[in-house]
């Protein structure tokens, strides 16, 4: 008998659960090898990521490392390229130049999770601050802070209080968590503000639907709304969201909120592998047969976000949560194992504990088994399930210890400073928004890609219109280049998208490319005034 292959394409709940399953029921005889593909050689615990935003919780108490429990599972930390399910084959890139690795399987497990889709909202692509990775939240707290820390020092009223102002979109779990937890943090640490006054602070939650937490009973949704309401939290539900620019965001209704912090939470689109696959999506999913094998593909499963495995019992699809994808990828190694035995294979069905939301460090709510908790209390349950998910005890022990000494300590103001590289950014802004103003200090170079802008210089104390530019045309490059002032005013005359380059960056290449110096300049020099 041939060893038979498993490959699992994830590192996510569903993957690594896959993982574990076979690991911990396989046996001997089975002779069965096992490869988990995931970008990152860690699992992420999604439902934690919000306490990093209040300092409840350190990066390392939301990772865990795969290898650390998942031993003897071959671990490739690459991206996927393509899927070939007739093969049951993964092409992996390996980061080189022609390099790239193929793996072929004799049972492939698609457990490749969500990705964030914002092509829906114009402009929050480019502006909004995003709540999917590590990376992200440790951002977003390092935002936070420097919105105070500028807010604290502006002059200027309508930019104080756009600096003052957080927008959260989206009203489900990361949502509601992110807004409660992060006008936690910054409502407490207003002391260490004393020129900040309380009523300045805005955090307010948008969604075009009329409820929180919509798999909560209507009782504590309404309790979670009242909570949140009570802690300064304002909520515009029933309003969409129009589009986003770099100073505010517009609702569906018309209304405009000035601000300089937009927190997505919504935007969950389908994994672009999945959409290449030969298959017709239900809903962005695949269809599954409730013991999670994809149909017409033998030896394929899919598991998690990317599948739509229906209950036995009512034929409707599982939801993507959490507690579904732990069974999912439970049962897909179950059956996995069955099928090298010869023996049946066996209905999904995903243990139903409740649900938990963590709202703060003593606030909580919990729908358990038919009883409903908030408060305290619940705070104490959603935890203590948290804790029961850990994958070992060294990890529930830290972790619980970490929250204790997190309930008695005050909030850490410190950030963490990470390097991003500031190379090309896509900007929106829109119509009637001013780009650079004459005067500032010239910070990046931009590039128009769609729209139309006016240039404008101050003549006799009067602004006058000098020229109008459009996709193509680009500005700011005297300014970014000398370190100098602006000097003119860029405004826009329709909404209008850009790039932009950090003045580092675009010195550097203008330095090793003369021509391009050049090809910017000349234009301008004998003709027109600079844009800038």
């Amino acid at each position: 008998m041939s060893r038979k292959r498993v490959l699992i394409l994830g590192g996510g709940h569903a993957g690594v659960r896959c993982a574990r399953e076979l690991i911990k029921h396989r046996q001997g005889s089975d002779e069965v090898d096992i490869t988990i593909v995931s970008r990152e050689n860690v699992e992420v615990w999604h439902g934690l990521m919000p306490q990093i935003v209040s300092g409840v919780l350190q990066a390392q108490h939301v990772l865990i490392p795969l290898r650390e429990i998942l031993p003897g599972v071959t671990i490739y930390t690459r991206e996927i390229d393509s899927i070939d399910l007739p093969a049951r084959r993964a092409v992996l890139s390996l980061g080189g130049e022609s390099d790239e690795v193929a793996l072929d399987a004799d049972y492939l497990v698609i457990a490749l999770g969500s990705v964030t889709d914002l092509s829906r909202f114009p402009g929050l692509s480019e502006h909004a601050l995003q709540t999917k990775t590590i990376g992200d939240f440790i951002h977003l707290r390092n935002h936070l802070i420097e919105m105070l820390e500028a807010a604290s020092v502006t002059t200027d009223p309508a930019e104080r209080q756009r600096r003052l102002t957080f927008v959260i979109a989206g009203t489900g779990y990361a949502g509601v968590e992110i807004a409660s937890e992060a006008n936690e943090f910054l409502r407490a640490s207003l002391r260490s503000y004393p020129m900040i006054a309380p009523a300045e602070l805005r955090v307010i939650t948008v969604d075009i639907l009329t409820r929180v937490l919509r798999t909560f009973n209507d009782r504590l949704a309404q309790r979670v709304l009242d909570r949140m309401r009570h802690r300064g939290i304002e909520l515009r539900l029933g309003v969409g969201i129009k589009e986003a620019t770099a100073g505010a965001i517009v609702l569906a209704d018309g209304s405009r909120i000035e601000t300089r912090s937009i927190i997505a939470t919504v935007g969950i689109g389908t994994n672009p592998l999945v959409r290449t696959l030969p298959l017709e999506l239900q809903r962005g999913r695949i269809p599954c047969d409730p013991f999670c094998r994809v149909p017409q593909w033998p030896g394929v499963y899919a598991t998690g976000d990317n599948a739509a495995v229906p209950d036995a019992s009512s034929g409707q699809p599982f939801g993507a949560m959490v507690m579904v994808a732990f069974g999912e990828g439970r049962q897909a190694a179950r059956n996995i194992l069955a099928d090298i035995r010869g023996e049946p294979p066996m209905p999904c069905r995903p243990t139903r504990f409740g649900e938990v939301a963590l709202l703060s460090r003593r606030y909580g709510v919990a729908q358990v088994r038919g009883v409903a908790l908030h408060g305290w209390l619940a705070s104490v349950v959603s935890r203590a399930l948290f804790l029961s998910f850990m994958p070992t005890w060294r990890r529930r022990f830290g972790l619980a210890l970490h929250w204790m000494g997190s309930a008695v300590m005050p909030d850490n103001l410190t950030p963490l400073p990470l390097g991003r590289t500031n190379t090309v950014v896509p900007m929106r802004f829109g119509a009637g928004e001013t780009i650079v103003r004459e005067g500032e200090l010239g910070g990046r170079f931009y590039i128009i890609t769609a729209g139309e802008v006016e240039v404008l210089q101050q003549v006799d104390g009067q602004e006058q219109a000098i020229r109008t530019l459009g996709p193509g045309d680009h500005f700011g490059e005297v300014g970014t280049l000398g370190g100098g002032r602006r000097t003119a005013t860029v405004r826009t005359l329709t909404a209008t998208s850009v790039l932009s380059l950090a003045r580092q960056d675009f010195a550097a290449l203008v330095e090793h490319l003369p021509a391009f110096h050049d090809a910017l300049t000349e234009p301008y020099s004998n003709t027109r005034p600079s844009a800038d």
